[in-house]
């Protein structure tokens, strides 16, 4: 379970429908929880909260990453691993920007990006090594990451 920035909301995961869906209630108690997310048909990791509320990223078994905004639950595939999953997303302290680890077809992780305001995501390392660990100064200026860059050929 992941608490809202505000701390008046927690999201979560729960099979409650069957499969595995996003749902949110409020911190508090009060009111039924709300079903956020339909037609899982696998297993779902970890909902993030934007920094502003108003959206959270998740995860499946088979790799995808999805963002679902809150108002009007649209839920858009944003990536595609097809040789693992993501597991590690975060977002920009502005919420505009969600960074993530992607494998490459040379077994290596390269970190990506991808911007709210519409488009596809798109790889910012080289794919000549292997990175993880996304994170955002507290700006949103600049991208740190973890890399392992020892050649032993």
């Amino acid at each position: 379970a992941r608490r809202s920035p505000d701390g008046k909301r927690v999201a979560w995961m729960s099979d409650a429908s069957g499969e595995d869906e996003v749902w949110i209630a409020n911190q508090d108690g009060t009111g039924a929880p709300e079903r956020i997310t339909t037609n899982g048909a696998v297993m779902r990791y970890a909902p993030d909260w934007s920094p502003d509320g108003k959206r959270l990223a998740f995860s499946d078994k088979d790799g995808k990453l999805f963002v679902v905004t809150l108002d009007g639950k649209r839920v858009q595939e944003i990536a595609d691993d097809r040789h693992d999953q993501i597991r590690d997303y975060v977002w920009s302290p502005d919420s505009q920007w969600l960074a993530f680890t992607m494998a490459d077809d040379n077994d290596m992780r390269s970190i990506w990006i991808w911007g709210t305001s519409g488009g596809d995501a798109r790889r910012v390392t080289d794919e000549m090594f292997n990175e993880s660990n996304p994170s955002w100064d507290p700006a949103g200026n600049y991208l740190y990451f973890l890399s392992a860059r020892q050649y032993e050929p």
